[in-house]
């Protein structure tokens, strides 16, 4: 079990008469963050490559102990894990991003949206959303089209190719949402 940099002591064992739960507690506040990003910075400055472990310690940085409040803690995470070009690079930013939903709010995690936003996967995020929003687009202009036709409305339809309020009027009309 996983406890946060806050979290120094916690009940490791629960006897439930016929059986009894145990777990391991691994208390992040005896580890440094400021650490971490200490020799990722030198790594990094001296040309060298981010492995596996680098990234596990930049993915709980946020839950350790440190100088740095969580939310500086993260946006600075985000900005070493974005140095690689890896799967696991692009799953620590996803962790971190997970972090900061769970322990930021309003403005700090807007901040964090739009640190994340330059990252690959928020670019991928993006594209995603942009191909599902045209495809939708493309859809309900196919639904007017072929509602259009058969009822032989083409100067209608020739109109909601080059007027976006008439084309909306038209989807309004036929229900298409």
């Amino acid at each position: 079990m996983i406890y946060s940099g806050e979290i120094t002591n916690a009940v490791t064992e629960l006897n439930c008469g016929f059986y009894t739960y145990r777990v391991e507690p691994v208390y992040l506040a005896g580890y440094d963050a400021d650490k971490i990003f200490k020799r990722l910075k030198e790594k990094m400055n001296n040309g060298e490559v981010f492995d596996d472990e680098d990234f596990a310690g930049l993915a709980l940085a946020p839950l350790m102990s440190g100088k740095q409040s969580r939310k500086e803690k993260i946006k600075e995470a985000i900005y070493y894990a974005k140095q690689g070009e890896t799967v696991t690079a692009e799953k620590t930013v996803a962790i971190l991003y997970t972090l900061a939903d769970k322990f930021l709010k309003g403005i700090e995690l807007q901040e964090i949206k739009e640190v994340v936003a330059m990252t690959r996967l928020g670019q991928m995020i993006y594209d995603d959303g942009v191909e599902k929003g045209m495809e939708k687009g493309m859809d309900r202009m196919a639904m007017l089209t072929s509602q259009l036709l058969k009822e032989k409305r083409l100067d209608d339809l020739q109109k909601a190719t080059e007027d976006k309020e008439y084309c909306e009027q038209l989807m309004k009309e036929y229900n298409i949402t």
